[in-house]
């Protein structure tokens, strides 16, 4: 719009100033010719009257014929004669009257303390004189600016059709650009079905090709490379589970090994534990992944299967469901039970252990809610690591402290990922005791988000 506006502008701009010069030029010159050839006629009059009568001059001045705004004055031998007693010689310019008196005739437009006025000099010199006619120029001098307001006025309207062109036309360009990032924005946010449609527009037809050419290899590719994980990670299941049978048979003879092999069966007994729980998120993740992770839903009280979580841990932790004591919600009491024991295991590893769980009742999206806030004694997350904290295999500054507890990484992506199947949110703030708070969000009952369907290119 500005580029547009200020184009238009400029050309308008300087078709206005050369307009208005040539016709000021053009107008100028007609007034000037037209008062020298008065100017000559009146001359030869004076000269006339001045060869028979040189009584009564001024009456015969005031007879000449003149403009309504002109004036005459006449010098001979000395004297100066005038045909209005407005008007005197102080009005004349000394230049023009110089040129006059050593014979040669002139003209000059001389500005005053009101319009310009235009003067014309014609010497006499059969009867030893010099004729002047005073002519105001303030006709002219208006019709000039009102042709100067006009054509600012018409440069300003120039400019703001042309802004409004560039508008106009940079929406058209603009619109399919909007429309690829709304579409983006979509599958970004999960609705892998967006796709870009050009409705007659053979210009804009190989773009929405070329574009949802790309999402489908894109979505192929993810789906691809979700079964290899799914698949990888279910056929290690196998091994895992004989190598874990083996160990725990080891493990019932400990008492008949030596010291240092028992404390390597220890060693391999974490290990596989360890491993058994990457595989197992590995393929909670594929699931994900894939889109094959379903919610098995049922209505629960959400302070009761808190507290039954709650007692699986070591170690107590405290309680407030007074705000929302009987609070319902229709839930996948599996998937909510891991997003909790994935928030209290980062407590216990890296932040000294959760201090307070709190229920409490929320507005969502999709209507009434239920909030599980989950504070605990660490040090608390950085603003840089709010967001990445949540990213598969990231572990945070907690995680490379000297003596942490080495984990995947992916408890609390797998914590996001359930919630976001309940059409939920989670993020992490301060606590008021110092420490990191998690908050977890979820409608009461899940609510199906509709697909969303192919967008328009305009």
């Amino acid at each position: 719009m500005l580029a547009f506006g200020l184009v238009s502008f400029a050309l308008s701009g300087t078709l206005a100033i050369v307009t208005y010069s040539l016709v000021r030029a053009s107008l100028i010159s007609d007034r000037k010719e037209a008062a020298m050839r008065q100017a000559y006629t009146n001359a030869r009059a004076v000269r006339t009257r001045l060869s028979t009568d040189d009584r009564n001059l001024t009456t015969f001045l005031a007879a000449l014929q003149l403009d309504a705004s002109g004036d005459v004055l006449l010098q001979r031998q000395g004297r100066w004669y005038s045909s209005s007693v407005r008007t005197d010689r102080s009005l004349l310019p000394s230049s023009l009257r110089q040129t006059v008196e050593q014979g040669h005739a002139a003209r000059q437009v001389a500005p005053t303390s009101g319009a310009p006025v235009l003067a014309v000099g014609v010497p006499v010199a059969a009867v030893d004189a010099t004729y002047f006619e005073i002519t105001s120029l303030e006709d002219l001098d208006r019709t000039l600016q009102t042709l100067a307001t006009s054509l600012l006025l018409a440069a300003v309207a120039a400019a703001a059709a042309g802004a409004l062109t560039g508008a106009f036309v940079s929406r058209s360009v603009v619109r399919p650009l909007r429309t690829i990032s709304s579409v983006a924005t979509e599958i970004v946010a999960g609705h892998s079905d967006a796709r870009l449609v050009a409705t007659g527009d053979p210009d804009l037809e190989p773009l929405a090709e070329s574009f949802n050419g790309m999402i489908d290899d894109l979505e192929e590719r993810a789906r691809r490379e979700a079964r290899f994980a799914s698949d990888v990670a279910h056929d290690l299941r196998g091994p895992l589970t004989a190598l874990s049978a083996a160990v725990n048979v080891v493990h019932h003879r400990r008492s008949d090994l030596p010291p240092e092999a028992a404390h390597a069966v220890d060693l391999l007994d974490q290990q596989v534990l360890a491993f058994n729980q990457l595989v197992l998120d590995l393929l909670e993740i594929s699931r994900f992944e894939s889109g094959t992770a379903q919610l098995q839903t049922r209505e629960v009280v959400v302070a009761d299967l808190v507290r039954a979580v709650v007692t699986e841990r070591p170690a107590p932790i405290a309680i407030d469901s007074s705000a929302a004591p009987t609070a319902r919600a229709v839930v996948d009491p599996r998937r909510l039970h891991q997003v909790l024991t994935n928030l209290f295991d980062n407590a216990d590893n890296y932040a000294g252990g959760t201090t307070l769980v709190t229920i409490r009742p929320a507005e969502t999206g999709g209507g009434p809610g239920v909030r599980i806030v989950v504070d605990d004694a660490g040090p608390g997350v950085g603003m840089e690591e709010r967001t990445t904290v949540f990213d598969r295999f990231n572990r945070g500054r907690g995680g490379l402290a000297p003596g942490a507890p080495r984990g995947s990484g992916l408890g609390l992506a797998l914590a996001a990922q359930h919630v976001a199947l309940h059409r939920g949110r989670i993020w992490v703030e301060d606590a008021p005791t110092g420490g990191a708070r998690f908050v977890v969000e979820f409608p009461t009952v899940p609510f199906a988000q509709p697909p969303s369907g192919p967008e328009e290119l305009g």
